[in-house]
């Protein structure tokens, strides 16, 4: 082997600067020897940065589920979607009041009342409240008949009870009878008189009062009929109707109760105010969502905002007409008198197009709540280039950490 140089190098270079500094000063230990490090400064940061990132995930998830769950309120395939919801608009509230209750066939009806059910009513003679009863002393047996079923009653009626006692006597036995009729007492000044009702209406529901023993019901004037029972007669769209009740279902989920006699229109369609809140609903819940990831650019992906840029594009194109589009900061925007007049000119284009939107963002956004945590807060391309010591063989977030909290990792243990 033939050298064609030699070259020294110097002791300092060999050893080390600091090394070379301690031999020249000949000393065996450095000047100012450590004793100790404290981590608890890089620990509180670790610790706050955990809490921000559980905090931040808990928020995502929770708005994420109230978006979707804001949005299957005009799911069709839900029974009680808000799409088949619906409203009846009387032309006369004082003559029939109404209710479409969901999935009401939209139309228009004409409804004439004839006649609303009654209660049946007997009012019985005037007496001085506080003189001696009008009906004689002794036994009195009396039935009440309501259609073919009799009930019979016994009343005791002594020579010293007043007009008064013997009306409380008998409000007092069809109380405990249960069998459908009321008795209360009318007082006119010192007068008083006792006056008998079915509790409910129509013809099924009459009754009448006979004299078996004694003559109590006739003294009191209560084998005569007031107003007799009678069932409520009206026509829908030309075809004659009877009800035993003023609570009648005109049509198929659509009840109303009948006030007056007289001629109504009816009018069933989409309640439009109940879709309007809905609607807004859904763009407030978006707009949080949209806001929260917006605000943390260094904790979650990117494309997480592009899923809801893309969401609020489909919305605009779909739902453009209707007064839906993007605001100049991304969020959603509604023309509430433009949603309302599109609404009564076009409602099944309105069903058509909104009826998508919950498969599309569950189509966009269900992924998340399936994707590990730490695929949804890795960094973006941008952020990789700026740490060129990022590697995806440590886990992602025990790596966030790390850089956070500026610790230094040795990748190879």
């Amino acid at each position: 082997m033939r050298v064609t140089a030699i070259r020294q190098v110097p002791y300092s270079q060999r050893v080390g600067t600091y090394h070379f500094q301690m031999i020249q000063a000949k000393l065996n230990g450095p000047v100012q020897p450590i004793t100790g490090y404290n981590l608890q400064p890089f620990y509180t940061r670790h610790q706050q940065w955990i809490t921000d990132f559980a905090d931040s995930l808990s928020n995502l998830y929770r708005y994420s589920a109230e978006l979707n769950q804001a949005v299957k309120q005009f799911d069709p395939s839900r029974r009680n979607s808000v799409l088949y919801a619906r409203r009846a608009i009387s032309s006369n509230r004082d003559r029939l009041q109404a209710k479409a209750g969901a999935r009401a066939k939209p139309g228009q009806h004409q409804i004439e009342i004839i006649r609303l059910a009654a209660q049946q009513m007997i009012e019985g003679k005037w007496a001085d409240s506080g003189d001696t009863s009008i009906v004689p002393p002794g036994l009195h047996r009396f039935s009440l008949f309501i259609g073919e079923q009799e009930t019979p009653f016994s009343v005791q009626v002594s020579p010293q009870d007043t007009h008064e006692q013997v009306l409380k006597q008998l409000v007092h036995l069809l109380h405990q009878s249960g069998r459908g009729v009321s008795g209360s007492l009318e007082y006119q000044g010192e007068s008083s008189r006792l006056v008998l009702r079915s509790l409910e209406t129509g013809a099924e529901h009459a009754f009448f009062l006979r004299d078996q023993e004694g003559s109590l019901v006739r003294t009191l004037g209560l084998d005569q009929i007031t107003r007799q029972a009678e069932n409520a007669e009206y026509y829908v769209d030309g075809t004659w109707q009877s009800s035993s009740s003023n609570r009648v279902e005109l049509t198929d989920k659509v009840t109303a109760t009948l006030l007056q006699t007289g001629r109504v229109t009816l009018r069933i369609e989409p309640d439009h105010e109940t879709l309007l809140q809905k609607v807004r609903d859904v763009i407030d819940r978006y707009n949080r969502l949209h806001a929260f990831l917006r605000d943390r650019p260094d904790l979650f992906v990117s494309h997480m905002s592009g899923t809801l840029e893309r969401v609020s594009q489909a919305i605009h194109t779909g739902l453009g007409d209707f007064g839906l589009y993007p605001a100049a900061d991304g969020q959603l925007a509604v023309d509430e008198e433009v949603l309302l007049h599109s609404l009564e000119r076009n409602y099944p284009a309105f069903e058509k197009e909104i009826s998508m939107l919950p498969r599309l963002l569950t189509k966009e956004t269900g992924v998340w709540n399936t994707t590990s945590p730490s695929l949804l807060t890795y960094f973006s391309n941008a952020s990789a280039v700026e740490r060129p010591f990022s590697s995806i063989r440590l886990p992602h977030l025990f790596f966030r950490q790390a850089i956070y909290t500026g610790l230094i990792v040795n990748q190879l243990w």
